[in-house]
């Protein structure tokens, strides 16, 4: 997070959740299992995974614009970059993300990820994962998602 000499309030970022309550975050562990590269995990999208006797919520990434979405990494001040096995928090629906646009996108369109450069897209053929509350104008801006997943 880049901060510039008197600056009145912190650096829009990715993952960021907005200022209003949020009331759906989960501590669920990082699939033990996992190959997936949590670095930088600002915004990922987690798919639920099931390991029998676990007592914990296990996730992995999601790989495919048609997986079930079930959360997204929002986030961290401690840490953007996680392991297998880590514990982590996760916001799923009715919460507000800035999430990164892979493309423009309208204010009030209906969301699917983009697995491969964790990016956010107006949905044609993936799972819904969200509505835009803002505009991206072009690939790369930041915008309000409220997430609705599973």
């Amino acid at each position: 997070m880049t901060q510039n000499l008197n600056q009145f309030k912190p650096t829009t970022e990715k993952g960021a959740l907005d200022l209003a309550i949020n009331w759906n975050l989960y501590d669920c562990r990082i699939d033990p299992n996992s190959v997936a590269d949590f670095t930088n995990a600002n915004g990922f999208a987690v798919k639920l995974v099931s390991i029998t006797g676990s007592k914990n919520i296990i996730v992995d990434l999601a790989t495919n614009a048609t997986d079930k979405i079930f959360c997204f990494i929002p986030l961290e001040p401690k840490t953007n970059s996680f392991s297998k096995g880590d514990f982590i928090r996760v916001g799923s629906s009715a919460v507000v993300m800035q999430m990164e646009a892979g493309a423009a996108i309208a204010g009030g369109d209906s969301i699917e990820i983009v697995p491969t450069g964790n990016k956010v897209v107006t949905q044609t053929a993936g799972t819904v994962v969200g509505t835009a509350l803002t505009s991206a104008a072009a690939d790369g801006d930041l915008i309000k998602i409220l997430i609705k997943t599973l």
